[in-house]
């Protein structure tokens, strides 16, 4: 592996570590104690504890409460609007739950509308040191939407551009009006964006549009957002609501509607295929009962995981793997995969595979390796941990390679794809595959 690695021309540091999980036997190990950033590697070691602490059946519940007596179509008190933390709850969704106020006979409320996002604590992001548009660092709270995006579509007319902002769903596509956009001829960076109060400014670049496009932006109201886009729903299905008001339920009222997750185990797998961010936080919140802080969360699921799975030596800043300050070893990682496997045998049916590009072959034709693995991806930082299976083995095992004098002096507020970092990152990969292969083929 020396020779691969000097091949690959790989500056930074290198690690793995290779266990055999029949006969405990470590296969092969290079620097194999360091401490490393797992970055998005970190899910699985979330995924484990949130189906610990919270179970494979349990839901997300979002419900609609109403105080007070419905009479000809009046709902006389109010209507909240209360989250439950579910971190896919989508426009669709709650177009269904408005679609509750007329299975109840409600066309009009004499009382407030109320929004409760308390059932977790509200963070306006995971890292700050991100550029401001990226949706990969979302805000959390009890109540999102949308993975907490809006949609911005442009499209030119003339000189000028038409845009849109609108909370769009699979089926309905209601506008947002939590944020304001302007376009401007000049600016540092391609967006910009001021909070003041609850109001959102976003500012974009004239020249970096074209002729038309879309992308997701965050907003950093996640609460609001929701019960603001609620509103326009109701709207749209001629039922007008005062302005959303936060508040704390407190369990008043009677639940006139429901709507529930996915099975967790279901969330988790999407969690691990897509490598969703907010759903790691929510998880990892939910299962540690933590509100003062992600770092104080993940400080939880590091001693249950030394509890459950023996991992010893790691320090998690996150749920979700963008903090680069989380390390973990390989050894300690490839040895809590090696015990997860044996705790909780259904894990490995939730990683997703994983199919190496060819390396003096292929593993997929061969049909040596069937690879179940996360992958993880910061800017000069590559990993890879989970299980190889042949007919010959089963092994868990964990790459972590990464060039932190490098990602030190990258500006990561004003660029999040610096120069040179796509090419050291397929130079780890190939890595990545080349072990793999060797792997495969030990004797």
């Amino acid at each position: 592996y020396e020779e691969l690695i000097k091949n690959l021309n790989l500056t930074g540091e290198v690690g793995f570590a290779a266990i055999d999980m029949a006969t405990g036997e470590m296969l092969e190990a290079h620097n194999g104690q360091i401490g490393f950033a797992p970055a998005s590697v970190t899910k699985a070691i979330t995924a484990l504890y949130a189906l610990d602490k919270l179970g494979p059946d349990f839901r997300f519940e979002t419900t609609l409460r109403a105080t007070g007596t419905i009479q000809n179509g009046v709902l006389n008190g109010d209507l909240i609007l209360v989250g439950g933390g579910d971190p896919h709850l989508d426009t669709d969704d709650l177009a269904d739950l408005v679609q509750s106020l007329s299975d109840n006979g409600i066309s009009q409320i004499t009382g407030d509308f109320v929004f409760d996002g308390s059932a977790l604590p509200t963070f306006n992001y995971i890292v700050a040191a991100q550029p401001v548009h990226v949706g990969y660092n979302p805000s959390i709270s009890g109540l999102n939407l949308n993975f907490n995006r809006f949609y911005f579509e442009w499209k030119k007319q003339g000189q000028d551009y038409a845009i849109q902002l609108d909370a769009r769903g699979r089926s309905v596509n209601p506008k947002s009006i939590r944020a304001s956009m302007a376009i401007i001829d000049q600016q540092d960076q391609v967006f910009s964006y001021t909070q003041t109060g609850e109001a959102e400014a976003w500012t974009v670049l004239r020249g970096a549009l074209g002729k038309e496009g879309g992308r997701w932006l965050p907003t950093r109201k996640p609460a609001l957002y929701t019960a603001e886009v609620f509103g326009e729903l109701a709207r749209q299905n001629g039922i007008i609501l005062p302005a959303p008001k936060r508040s704390t339920a407190n369990g008043s009222g009677r639940v006139i509607g429901l709507h529930q997750s996915d099975p967790l185990s279901v969330l988790v797998k999407s969690m691990l295929r897509f490598s969703t961010n907010l759903s790691a936080e929510v998880l990892g919140l939910m299962a540690s009962g933590q509100r003062a802080s992600l770092a104080a969360s993940a400080a939880q699921m590091n001693t249950w995981a030394q509890s459950r799975l023996g991992l010893s030596n790691a320090t998690f800043r996150d749920h979700s793997g963008l903090s680069d300050e989380t390390r973990i070893s390989p050894v300690a990682f490839a040895k809590a995969m090696a015990r997860a496997h044996q705790t909780f045998p259904e894990f490995i049916a939730l990683l997703k595979p994983v199919k190496p590009r060819q390396f003096n072959g292929n593993l997929d034709q061969t049909g040596r390796a069937n690879i179940l693995a996360k992958t993880g991806t910061l800017n000069f930082v590559s990993a890879l941990g989970g299980y190889q299976m042949t007919k010959e083995r089963q092994v868990a095992f964990a790459i972590f390679v990464q060039d932190f004098e490098k990602r030190n002096q990258v500006d990561h507020i004003k660029n999040d794809r610096p120069r040179g970092a796509s090419a050291w990152a397929k130079r780890a990969r190939r890595l990545h595959h080349g072990l793999l292969y060797r792997w495969a083929r030990l004797p």
